[in-house]
């Protein structure tokens, strides 16, 4: 784990998605078990007498390396106070930072742009009840996101291979391009 960061991911997700986040959780455990993730009701012990809203900005903006969504109708909810909190924590460093740090994981077909509209044309990856491929990907993508996806420009007059590569990080699956310009990587 980068030494600038507690957490090497926290998982950001609506209690209706818990269950979901849980599954990312272990399997991300079990396939690098040295990894530090932050999945709140495993660490709501350290939380006692503390404020969540801050802690939570803090964790979300600037301790963890990277942030999971669990991209849902509740998820979008925008009555749902702790979710929101996440969101405000994590855009502006998204936004200032323009690099590789938001990782949306869509279980509903919810659009990613209801989260913020400043996440159209993020990759997104779709929940299809596997953790333990999702969390193979997300590996793959902590051990090799190093450079920014868009420093991979396709020359002109050369073909785009079957492969996707983001980051240096190549995967096989074909992906699906959305009207947005958000690529979807189904497995």
């Amino acid at each position: 784990m980068d030494e600038n960061y507690k957490h090497d991911v926290a998982i950001s997700f609506a209690r209706a998605d818990r269950s979901i986040a849980l599954c990312i959780y272990l399997a991300l455990k079990l396939k690098t078990p040295e990894s530090e993730a932050y999945y709140y009701p495993n660490k709501q012990a350290e939380m006692i007498g503390r404020n969540l809203k801050n802690e939570l900005k803090e964790i979300y903006r600037h301790k963890s390396k990277y942030v999971i969504l669990i991209v849902s109708k509740d998820y979008v909810n925008k009555n749902n106070e702790f979710v929101q909190t996440e969101i405000n924590a994590f855009m502006p460093r998204y936004l200032m930072e323009k690099s590789v740090y938001i990782i949306p994981i869509i279980v509903d077909g919810t659009d990613v742009k209801k989260v913020h509209e400043e996440l159209e044309g993020i990759t997104t990856f779709a929940w299809d009840y596997n953790p333990e491929k999702l969390a193979t990907l997300i590996h793959e993508l902590l051990c090799n996101l190093e450079r920014k996806s868009d420093e991979l420009p396709i020359a002109e007059g050369e073909k785009q291979s079957d492969k996707i590569i983001i980051n240096n990080s190549s995967f096989d699956k074909s992906p699906i391009i959305t009207d947005g310009g958000t690529i979807n990587i189904n497995y």
